[in-house]
């Protein structure tokens, strides 16, 4: 436990407050999925051949690939942006390991897309099924992509079959 607190302390103050507030929201996406599902919005939900507005993402037109594009002229503005993302994606990380319960996939894309609104960073989440290699059972998983890069539910996205994707007010 010391270790852990340690750990903690060393880390840069911005990702200390973005960590904080993950774990905040792993409590609130926990409380929320299991009493209160049917008030659990991704967002947005957008088709999968839709286009999109310029920005850091867009999505090929099958829904599976996702482009980066560059936002602004400003120096600096996307680098700041995949920073803050990076600190997103492990503050996430970083509280998903240190939860006494479990933080599913759905529950890890949508803290991020609360996190992402917070901190005005636009984002899409896609909800995707594929079946499994053994079995003829559906899995279903949940994956966000901001700035470029997904920043939970790790996976090969071209494996799933895309069925919804949902983007934040940021969008």
């Amino acid at each position: 436990m010391i270790k852990k607190v340690k750990t903690f302390i060393r880390l840069r103050p911005q990702l200390k407050i973005i960590t904080l507030q993950a774990f905040v929201l792993s409590v609130y996406t926990g409380f929320i999925f299991t009493f209160f599902n049917r008030y659990a919005r991704f967002g947005e939900r957008i088709a999968a051949n839709e286009t999109l507005p310029p920005g850091p993402l867009l999505i090929s037109p099958k829904g599976k690939g996702v482009q980066k594009s560059e936002t602004s002229s400003i120096p600096g503005h996307n680098e700041a942006l995949h920073f803050k993302v990076n600190d997103i994606a492990r503050a996430i990380n970083i509280s998903s390991k240190y939860i006494p319960w479990k933080n599913v996939c759905r529950h890890q894309a949508y803290q991020a897309k609360l996190l992402c609104n917070y901190y005005k960073i636009p984002c899409l989440i896609f909800i995707g099924f594929k079946k499994g290699k053994d079995s003829n059972e559906i899995q279903a998983h949940a994956w966000t992509i901001a700035g470029g890069r997904m920043i939970t539910g790790l996976c090969n996205p071209e494996e799933y079959m895309v069925q919804s994707i949902y983007r934040n007010k940021w969008q």
